[in-house]
């Protein structure tokens, strides 16, 4: 009898925890190993290089467009969407993904850093902003993340793209010349184990290999370098409209 309720408590209790282990151990290897192949690759300029080298517009004759790399990374800085990472600041920004996402882009852009004390504080005006110029703070898509990063940046409209509809070559075209991509998704089709809520959610896409897509997920403090196959990535993405969003400019001031 003792026998059978050891075992029954062993079934109960401790099987599920193992079973998360290994699910989380498998993820951190492959995002470690995704890692490796995308280093292998040749290494993408920093923003600071591309700036410096930048020569006055003139017209160029049209050319091939050039084949998408294998692998690129850009080094983005991550910022989880409560960069404080307690409870009570979740509380506060379970809600942030979007400005989290554009944040990351915008500070990559701008060859910039934050401190997580300044990114909280940094959301937290954008957030407010959103209240002041969109009557509330709530989930925006692409349409309004293009109006947002306009308005609040002051960034021209020409400067920021949206595809629509778009699909993984779209994605790694743009991370390939040097701009990061944010992405709509859901977080439920995206399964990544540590998001406490999985609904509608905004990421940004720093980095590929033929496989998989890299991201800086805001929405889990483990979201640096998170890495998902491409095909979940697709259906995730397209599950929330399919649009991408990108602030296609290394030469504005912000």
């Amino acid at each position: 009898m003792v026998i059978l309720l050891v075992f029954g408590l062993f079934v109960l209790v401790l099987m599920p925890k193992i079973k998360t282990y290994f699910e989380l151990k498998e993820i951190k290897e492959k995002n470690i190993e995704t890692m490796e192949k995308v280093k292998e690759g040749p290494e993408k300029p920093s923003v600071q290089e591309d700036l410096a080298n930048l020569e006055e517009p003139q017209v160029k004759p049209e050319v091939t467009p050039a084949p998408i790399p294998a692998s690129a990374y850009l080094s983005v800085p991550f910022i989880c969407q409560a960069p404080l990472q307690t409870e009570e600041n979740w509380i506060y920004h379970e809600e942030s993904c979007e400005e989290t996402a554009i944040l990351q882009a915008y500070l990559y852009l701008n060859g910039k850093t934050m401190t997580k004390e300044e990114a909280d504080g940094e959301i937290l005006k954008m957030e407010s902003w959103q209240i002041e110029h969109f009557g509330s703070h709530h989930d925006i898509y692409a349409d309004e993340v293009k109006n947002f990063i306009a308005g609040y940046y002051q960034i021209p409209s020409e400067d920021i793209d949206v595809v629509y509809d778009a699909n993984i070559d779209d994605i790694k075209k743009y991370i390939s010349s040097g701009y990061p991509v944010i992405v709509p998704i859901m977080g439920n089709i995206l399964g990544n184990p540590y998001y406490p809520y999985p609904g509608y959610h905004m990421l940004v896409a720093i980095g590929y290999t033929e496989d998989r897509i890299i991201t800086n997920d805001n929405g889990t403090r483990h979201g640096k370098d998170f890495s998902y196959d491409n095909q979940t990535f697709y259906d995730a993405m397209t599950a929330a409209g399919g649009d991408i969003i990108i602030i296609n400019t290394k030469t504005t001031t912000f």
